[in-house]
């Protein structure tokens, strides 16, 4: 089953966040735990963990802005 990876919803304000940066690479395992990207509002810096193992597919661009919610990649 693959699993979507969106941009969370962090605090009450926040309707957009950049995608700083990804911590793996296409095609790489990721296991329940790993941080595999970090987001980043004007106030604060977020460490995004795997919720699931499986291979990773980013699609969300570094230094991009995306609205919450939006799909930036997935885990099979």
């Amino acid at each position: 089953m693959t699993e979507e990876l969106r941009i969370p919803k962090i605090g009450m304000s926040a309707t957009e966040m950049t995608l700083s940066e990804w911590m793996v690479g296409d095609g790489e395992c990721v296991e329940v735990g790993d941080i595999i990207y970090t987001v980043e509002t004007d106030k604060t810096t977020v460490e995004i963990e795997a919720q699931v193992a499986g291979t990773i597919r980013p699609t969300g661009v570094e230094g991009e802005v995306y609205p919450v919610g939006a799909l930036i990649g997935t885990i099979e």
